[in-house]
């Protein structure tokens, strides 16, 4: 499993145990998006962000809801692998074992 599929599954089960909260009860793929799939709100993306900075480490949200914000309307959306591509991105390299 490359590191980028380990994201991938763990992003995918961080969203199954949020999906209660957002009254969600639908399979959680790498194609969902939030807003139209999950119906999530500003608050709900806040959380989320949250908690993905609590296990990847600082990721430069800002700048990417700016980026995501200067698309056209109809693709604002953001699918769950589009996510994981900018944690990968952006997340803080991983400890080396034995360092």
């Amino acid at each position: 499993m490359t590191a980028d599929d380990r994201v991938l599954t763990e992003v995918l089960e961080l969203l199954d145990e949020l999906a209660g909260d957002w009254e969600y009860d639908g399979a959680i793929e790498p194609t969902t998006r939030f807003l139209h799939d999950l119906g999530l709100e500003s608050l709900d993306l806040v959380v989320l962000g949250t908690k993905l900075q609590q296990v990847y480490g600082p990721l430069p949200f800002t700048e990417y809801y700016a980026e995501i914000g200067r698309r056209p309307v109809e693709e604002r959306d953001v699918t769950v692998a589009e996510l994981v591509g900018f944690i990968c991105t952006n997340r803080a390299p991983a400890p080396v074992a034995g360092t």
